[in-house]
């Protein structure tokens, strides 16, 4: 009985501090939302420099866009640089970025394929912290799709804090998705939000960090074999008193399909990193460290919201049950049903702290009773799988080729080798993530890359066909074909203007075409820059 006795007054102890946080948190949340209105200045006195880090792995045709989307910045262009960091990235990836323009490629290549971002960061500061002079650094990941106002944002944050945890949330529409930008949401927005706001230290786990200069030079970010580098890091920056904020303001978009599969592998994955990280540094709780830093380490441990069910749960099971015990006697299963009902009031808390709508809500509701499932696959997967909780490689293709989905188009075309023409097929195959296009003649096949726009994969293929002695008779090989960056941009890269009747008939008219379109009208791409200079177009403006 007393072995009983003592667990239920632990676990309640231990349940009653975790209630009281959340109160205090949620709280505390709240009212530096008031403080943030008088620094949300995005225009701040002067620009300062920034030092952007792309991290990528095997996924190019992400890094091209968002270089462009970078580029495309309400920022003086003289006061940013670009990096991007190739982590064992395959040969092909390597040569369609070479070509990039407005970017230092650093590239690591390993026994390990990938290392992992965190690693691929702390090993790119031990070299770039020597080269740069730079205000502060941002790291964001290739996958990221971005406003044209991100750096103003982030030069406006950086100004007032040293260190920023920024937020993504996933582009697709589909109900797990919706959840999962929910549940990040409450835990940026109101969680690191309001631990920043209480004093407490935040993990860097945001797939977006900005740091200043000063503070990289100050504690390094280095690489570790018994931890994790994000979780290893915020507890040197708590260890040093450098607060570390979440912004509400710094926001970028990624594609993504959510699974109860790939969600409760996350959680999974979290779950170890935070207890391995918790059992290498337990021995500070008993040391004369702050209170923060202790605050931070137990952080780690601290129970979700089905733990907290679950333990909740058992106490009731232990007051019913055990009537001789202390505990029992003091606390009965009503008071423990109130106690539980508290858990709930203060996630509804929560929502109405960050005005959440009413499908926020209702995606809530649908949360509470998914979160079980996914929690009990996370802790299934880590009992039956691998300790780290990290898919094998076959894993993650088979994950991915489960959530992928495309659309297909099948376009008619002609190719020639200047004596014979001969009819082929273009596959324009679409995704949320990239497109490809495949050039089929008889029992033959040419593939283009994965690229973020129709354009670019249509033209590797022309040019494909063009290195064999082959030109494709469509509209982006076509000499009448001109197109600009606006057009690109809001057509995905499929649609340009055709200058066969501004040429030939004087028009003034804009005529759209697709640029796998074909007709009898094609010319080869040679003359292209003749018919430009006749129809009053500087021939400096790009063509695709």
């Amino acid at each position: 009985m007393f072995f009983v006795d003592l667990i239920a007054w632990v676990i309640f102890t231990y349940l009653a501090y975790f209630l009281i946080y959340n109160f205090v948190i949620i709280f505390n949340s709240s009212n530096g939302r008031l403080s943030d209105v008088g620094k949300k200045d995005h225009m701040s006195m002067f620009q300062q420099d920034l030092t952007i880090i792309i991290y990528s792995h095997n996924d190019s045709y992400r890094v091209k866009e968002l270089i462009e989307l970078l580029n495309n910045q309400d920022y003086a262009p003289g006061r940013y640089s670009i990096n991007v960091l190739l982590d064992n990235c395959d040969e092909e990836n390597i040569k369609l970025l070479e070509i990039i323009g407005y970017a230092k490629l650093w590239r690591i290549n390993t026994d390990i394929k990938p290392i992992g971002k965190f690693k691929a960061l702390a090993w790119l500061s031990e070299r770039i912290l020597t080269c740069e002079n730079t205000n502060a650094f941002v790291f964001i990941s290739a996958e990221h799709k971005i406003k044209s106002d991100f750096l103003q944002k982030v030069n406006s944050a950086v100004y007032h804090y040293p260190v920023i945890l920024g937020e993504t949330i996933i582009r697709k529409n589909r109900l797990l998705n919706k959840i999962t930008n929910l549940k990040n949401k409450l835990k940026n927005r109101v969680l690191k939000h309001g631990r920043f706001y209480s004093g407490l230290g935040n993990i860097i786990d945001s797939e977006i960090l900005i740091i200043r200069q000063e503070i990289l030079e100050k504690i390094r970010f280095k690489t570790t074999d018994y931890g994790f580098e994000e979780y290893e890091y915020s507890l040197y920056l708590k260890r040093n008193n450098i607060p570390v904020l979440y912004s509400g303001d710094i926001i970028a978009v990624k594609p993504g399909n959510e699974t109860l599969q790939s969600i409760a592998l996350k959680e999974g994955k979290k779950r170890y990193k935070s207890f391995i990280t918790f059992r290498n540094h337990i021995s500070l709780l008993f040391s004369n460290r702050s209170f923060a830093l202790k605050e931070l380490i137990l952080s780690l441990v601290y129970p979700s919201n089905t733990t907290f069910v679950l333990l909740n749960l058992g106490l009731i099971f232990i007051s019913i049950n055990y009537n001789g015990t202390l505990f029992a006697g003091l606390i009965n299963p009503k008071f423990l049903t109130y106690f539980l009902l508290s858990r709930f009031i203060a996630e509804i808390y929560s929502m109405i702290s960050v005005r959440c709508g009413f499908n926020e809500y209702r995606n809530a509701v649908i949360m509470f009773f998914y979160t079980p499932i996914t929690y009990t696959i996370s802790i299934f997967s880590g009992l039956f799988k691998n300790t780290n909780v990290i898919p094998r490689e076959d894993t993650k293709k088979k994950i991915k080729a489960e959530t992928l989905h495309y659309e297909k188009h099948m376009v008619d075309a002609t190719i020639t080798n200047g004596k014979k023409e001969l009819p082929c097929t273009l596959e324009i195959r679409k995704t949320d993530e990239y497109v490809q296009v495949i050039f089929m003649f008889r029992d033959k096949k040419l593939v283009s890359s994965k690229q973020p726009r129709v354009n670019y994969a249509v033209e590797e293929i022309v040019q494909k066909l063009k290195g064999q002695g082959f030109a494709v008779k469509i509209c982006l090989n076509c000499g009448y074909f001109y197109s600009t960056e606006s057009t690109v941009s809001h057509s995905d890269g499929e649609k340009g203007y055709c200058l066969y009747n501004n040429f030939n008939n004087s028009s003034k008219e804009k005529e759209y075409s697709c640029v796998w379109d074909s007709c009898f009208n094609i010319i080869p791409s040679q003359a292209n820059n003749y018919i430009l200079q006749q129809v009053g177009i500087e021939k400096s403006k790009p063509r695709v």
